[in-house]
């Protein structure tokens, strides 16, 4: 994986901003619906325990998936994906939203979408699909959340909801 990044990191080393505002960056992410999880509650000692001071966990708290994307010039829309994204789903979202924000923000002909290595990414339809529209693809390596502007993004929208 270092080497696939490394090769990534080479071939865009001199990509100018002018290069980087022509991206549509993307990604998918998951919103916990049941709030924060605080590990323990403060009371003084003199307190005794009641059953305000106890919350009920769910082991697996329900969340729920989101696409999402950005520009250099604007965010796009928390797209709401249903269960898992499947290919199906994704060429659903491309087509409605994606394409949407291209023609939205860039009318050069010269845009580029980023998308990461997922599965449902990487289909022979997601490829014909990118063909067919004559879009531009810029894939990061695998297992690279740290060089994806996406993920702070959403980390920031996480934290204000």
């Amino acid at each position: 994986m270092k080497k696939k990044r490394l090769i990534w990191a080479k071939k865009y080393q001199d990509w100018t901003t002018e290069d980087w505002s022509k991206v549509l960056f993307s990604d998918e992410t998951h919103f916990f619906v049941q709030g924060k999880r605080v590990p323990f509650v403060r009371r003084s000692s003199s307190d005794k325990i009641s059953p305000t001071h106890l919350k009920q966990r769910v082991k697996h708290p329900l969340k729920v998936m989101f696409w999402d994307c950005f520009s250099f010039y604007s965010p796009g829309p928390l797209v709401p994906v249903i269960g898992m994204m499947n290919s199906e789903q994704y060429i659903d979202v491309l087509s409605t939203h994606m394409i949407t924000e291209l023609k939205k923000v860039y009318s050069s002909g010269k845009e580029t979408f980023q998308q990461d290595l997922a599965p449902c990414h990487n289909s022979k339809k997601e490829k014909k699909f990118f063909e067919q529209k004559e879009i531009r693809l810029l894939e990061l390596p695998g297992n690279s959340p740290d060089i994806n502007p996406i993920k702070n993004l959403c980390a920031i929208c996480k934290k204000n909801i």
